[in-house]
């Protein structure tokens, strides 16, 4: 088999898989709902993420962790991508809380040293200023006149520069 991640072809050995891998999610908050899949691709087709990056799709990253592909899945950088917005789970029709099987990955891969310990912070401090920034650009942009030009670039720099001092 051959995956692609970050748009690099890999060959994959699916017999040398961690036939334990999803059995040890599954026993995680929210994983039991992974049994539950059966790769529709809502959640990749109502996600936010994936409507910008092709490369990432909840559906596929299931199915890594059903092949038992623990090694590709923790080194991934995929799963730090996830907005955990929840979509996912709303629409998904069988109720696969990906969210939740996505933090129980972040875990594992920082506990197995794919990310550092001293990363994990950084990213979710990341994460918390970059939900700030995209508010305040949804509320400054709400503001601007329709008859107005918006010129993006611009307000993003002005709403850096704002929430930064």
């Amino acid at each position: 088999m051959e995956a692609k991640d970050e748009k690099t072809a890999v060959k994959v050995d699916l017999l040398s898989g961690d036939s334990g891998f999803a059995e040890e999610v599954m026993s995680a908050p929210g994983g039991e709902t992974l049994s539950l899949c059966y790769q529709c691709g809502t959640c990749t087709g109502c996600c936010p993420v994936s409507a910008v990056d092709e490369g990432f799709s909840p559906a596929q990253i299931i199915q890594w962790i059903r092949l038992g592909l623990r090694q590709w899945v923790l080194a991934s950088s995929k799963i730090w991508l996830c907005l955990r917005c929840h979509r996912c789970s709303f629409y998904c029709p069988q109720g696969v809380r990906f969210a939740d099987i996505n933090a129980t990955l972040r875990h594992l891969a920082v506990q197995e040293g794919h990310v550092s310990a001293v990363m994990e912070p950084r990213l979710s401090a990341l994460e918390s200023h970059l939900n700030l920034l995209r508010c305040a650009l949804i509320e400054r942009a709400l503001d601007i006149p329709d008859e107005a030009t918006m010129d993006l670039d611009t307000l993003i720099r002005e709403v850096s520069r704002d929430l930064n001092g």
